[in-house]
C-alpha cells in the first residue's frame, strides 16, 4: 500500500499547487497519477492470475506424483508394471516441475514491479 499512499499523496499536493500552477501542469500531472495507478491495478491482477496459474500447477504436479507412487507401490505388491502410465506419471511430473518453477520466476518479476519488492516472503 506504500506505493499507493504516495500516489494519493502525490494527488494532494499536486490540487493544493493547483491555484499557483497553470492548468497543463496540473493536468499533466493527474495523467501521470492516472497512469501510475492503472500500472499498479494491472499489476495486481497479474499477480493474482499467476499466483493462482502457479496453484493449479502445484496440485497437478502433486496428483502426478500421487500417480507415479501409487503405480511404484502396486509393482512392489507384485502388480504387473505399466511402463506407459509410468512414463506418463515421468513426464507429467517433469512438465508441471518446469512450468512451476517459470511460474515462480514470472511472479517474482510481477511482485517486485507491483510492491518494489516490499511484500515478505511466504512460509
Amino acid at each position: 500500500m506504500k506505493h499507493f499512499d504516495e500516489i494519493l499523496s502525490g494527488f494532494d499536493e499536486m490540487l493544493k499547487n493547483a491555484k499557483s500552477g497553470s492548468f497543463d501542469e496540473v493536468l499533466n500531472k493527474t495523467k501521470g497519477y492516472a497512469e501510475k495507478a492503472t500500472q499498479k491495478g494491472a499489476d495486481g491482477i497479474e499477480f493474482s492470475r499467476k499466483k493462482l496459474e502457479l496453484m493449479d500447477t502445484k496440485a497437478k504436479l502433486s496428483k502426478a506424483y500421487e500417480a507415479y507412487g501409487k503405480a511404484q507401490y502396486e509393482a512392489l505388491e507384485g502388480a504387473p508394471i505399466d511402463e506407459e502410465a509410468l512414463q506418463t506419471c515421468i513426464a507429467e511430473i517433469e512438465l508441471n516441475k518446469t512450468r512451476a518453477e517459470l511460474l515462480e520466476e514470472e511472479l517474482a518479476a510481477v511482485k517486485m514491479r507491483f510492491t518494489g519488492g516490499n511484500i515478505p516472503e511466504e512460509k
